[in-house]
């Protein structure tokens, strides 16, 4: 290990939960090929278990939680954490999860850039570690409790200065969509984080740490920072992102739902239509100007996009954090729940159980749409009517699946595999990608983000790439990332416009998750992208600030290799566990059907996807990717990027072909 290590913290914590026992590995060895967070968390997984085989549920499995190269500095918006594993939820089995807040800091502060977690406890546990003491923790008297009141007493017990990371009673009970919750707000959500920390009767961690970050430049690391922070808050640095900038800081990301409606990209009505919803008051901004408490903050962010919120009257007095665009779609828009009390009871609900409101929604919106087609009845959800707006109904369904009682055993399974055993006809309800309902975006809306939400390791969401230059279409921006005009035209199914577009925002995305930053200012919600050359600032931020804080040079196209490689570690993985062509193809719903809506960019009602034409996109990107038509990554790819391993365990399970 180097004598001294700059922002990084040189060292990885290991623990064995059935052992009871924990060992140090340097990490100094992956800083300049994977930087940190989630690169660095993708080769550990791959080296460390059998990600072909392994039981996503089963002790051997690994849960690795880090922080990110510039994670805990002064960098703005320096407070996430990241996940990853082998995930229960989709059939891929890729489990990557991101949350901001507080804890992701606390990890490096403690002495550590990544915590890995293998094996199963006796007993339910949790984890108390104060930097280099880590204890093993009896949490029988937390088992059975839920998020709020868990992080509370773990708070009381090791003091504020804490921070927490917990499960509630949807993970105790291996509930597929499980999340790991930290604070009132964060979640690290959709493929069963929390389920995994329950199999392994892993209650919580409890972090608190004294150790300083060495920065290599402190000097200059904290002027640049400065200056970034400045051009964040800038409302006059461009249209776009002074837009972006006012939504997020006054309403959070709901206040982005009329945006991202233009185009058509809202669904509704479980993606039967799509865009502006003339019902969406209480959903948007409403709520906020209503029942908003105060504005919160995860560490170092100047947007403050989370929010308190308390309803003192009414038929559901509710307190809770955020919500989210993602939790007022899925139960609001997706529902046709219009009121807003009820959506937030749901999103408080299901927060304090640790249930990811994304796919609870889904399940509940899914239903729905069943229920309209005659495919099932009251009695497949025990008596209690499951209907469009019906809020009622999923407030009461919402323990039955959290405890496994009665129908919610099987809605526990989450959408996909509630719906499969019913047939085909069922099946085509259900807006997926690899076993994973979508986030809250209608991908017939633009042919890029159908291409990325398609390909999408662990599923369908917007968080592996979604290409901000096409839905903000300023055609210098499309050149600048892609070379084409044409992919910025939402339209457009330019074969290679798409798939390099895609495969810029993918590589992209993987870098804030790497360095620790949240993706919201840093490329996802179109900061930054009013012109070229704010781009190109950007990228220049990245790279200066990244060696202030390491001493470590790196070149934009050095991270881009870095995203690149990680990506292909991601792919490798699903290859290995049976994902196909035919798993990157968009859903039923998408090559079938049309979208009706109002908005006002794209045609009305939207097209379903052309599939001879999307198939020369997917070509194309495959082949950008330097994998086979197939999907399947290259020897010669692979060992291009360092990652020969990788081809000898394709190789190995008689997956590789050609060169």
């Amino acid at each position: 290990m180097a004598e001294k290590v700059y922002g990084n913290m040189g060292k990885i914590l290991r623990i064995d939960l059935t052992s009871r026992s924990y060992e140090i590995e340097d990490s100094t060895k992956y800083h300049q090929k994977w930087l940190g967070g989630r690169a660095l968390n993708h080769i550990l997984l791959f080296r460390d278990v059998d990600v072909a085989t392994v039981d996503p549920l089963s002790p051997e499995n690994e849960i690795i939680i880090s922080c990110g190269t510039l994670g805990g500095t002064s960098f703005p918006c320096s407070g996430r954490t990241q996940a990853t594993f082998l995930a229960p939820l989709n059939y891929s089995g890729w489990g990557d999860t991101n949350c901001g807040g507080h804890f992701g800091p606390e990890i490096k502060y403690a002495g550590y850039d990544a915590i890995v977690i293998r094996g199963k406890a006796a007993q339910p546990t949790y984890l108390y570690i104060e930097d280099t003491k880590v204890n093993f923790m009896a949490a029988g008297d937390l088992w059975g409790k839920g998020t709020i009141d868990t992080q509370a007493e773990l708070l009381a017990k090791h003091g504020e200065e804490a921070r927490t990371m917990v499960i509630g009673q949807a993970g105790e009970n291996l509930v597929r969509f499980a999340n790991i919750r930290t604070e009132l707000t964060n979640s690290m959500g959709r493929t069963g984080g929390g389920a995994v920390f329950g199999s392994k009767n892993l209650k919580a961690l409890a972090l608190r740490g004294t150790n300083p970050i060495h920065l290599y430049k402190p000097k200059e690391f904290f002027e640049i920072t400065k200056k970034l922070q400045d051009d964040i808050m800038d409302p006059q640095f461009g249209m776009v992102h002074g837009m972006v900038y006012k939504l997020l800081s006054q309403y959070g990301t709901p206040g982005m739902t009329h945006a991202v409606g233009q185009t058509g990209m809202v669904p509704i009505k479980n993606w039967n239509q799509c865009g502006i919803w003339d019902q969406d008051k209480e959903l948007v901004t409403y709520w906020a100007d209503e029942w908003g408490i105060r504005r919160e903050s995860c560490f170092r962010c100047p947007i403050h996009c989370h929010a308190s919120y308390a309803i003192e009257k009414g038929l559901y007095p509710t307190r809770g954090g955020g919500p989210e665009y993602e939790s007022t779609v899925a139960f609001g828009h997706k529902c046709l729940v219009s009121d807003g009390r009820k959506v937030l009871k749901l999103n408080a609900v299901c927060n304090d159980y640790g249930l990811d409101t994304v796919s609870c929604g889904a399940v509940f919106s899914t239903l729905m749409e069943l229920t309209e087609k005659g495919l099932v009845d009251r009695s497949f959800t025990d008596g209690i009517p499951v209907e469009w707006g019906g809020a009622d109904s999923m407030i009461k369904l919402v323990p039955r699946i959290v405890f496994r009682e009665g129908c919610g055993d099987k809605l526990a399974e989450g959408a996909y595999r509630l719906t499969k055993p019913l047939g085909e006809e069922a099946l085509r309800s259900v807006y997926h990608q690899k076993g994973m309902v979508a986030t809250g975006v209608e991908t017939r809306s633009t042919i890029g983000s159908m291409l990325q939400f398609a390909v999408s390791p662990r599923g369908a969401h917007h968080l592996s790439g979604l290409p901000t230059a096409e839905w903000i279409n300023i055609p210098a921006v499309a050149v600048y990332t892609t070379g084409f005009e044409e992919a910025g035209d939402i339209r457009s199914y330019h074969p290679e416009a798409k798939a390099r577009l895609v495969q810029y925002y993918e590589n992209l995305f993987e870098l804030p998750d790497s360095m620790g930053i949240c993706k919201f200012p840093y490329g996802h919600t179109g900061m930054w992208h009013d012109r070229p050359e704010d781009m190109e600032k950007l990228w220049d931020y990245f790279v200066k600030s990244l060696y202030y804080a390491t001493g470590i040079s790196y070149t934009k196209e050095d991270l881009m290799d870095i995203g690149e490689r990680a990506y292909q570690i991601e792919r490798a993985v699903i290859v290995m566990r049976g994902i196909k062509r035919e798993d990157d193809m968009p859903n039923w719903k998408c090559l079938n059907e049309e979208c009706p809506g109002e908005h006002p960019i794209g045609p009305v009602p939207l097209p379903k996807i052309d599939k001879e034409k999307y198939e020369k996109v997917l070509d194309k990107y495959y082949e950008i990717r330097g994998w086979t038509k197939e999907g399947i990554p290259t020897r010669r790819r692979l060992e291009e990027l360092g990652l020969a391993e990788a081809a000898d365990k394709l190789a190995n399970k008689g997956l590789l072909s050609g060169t």
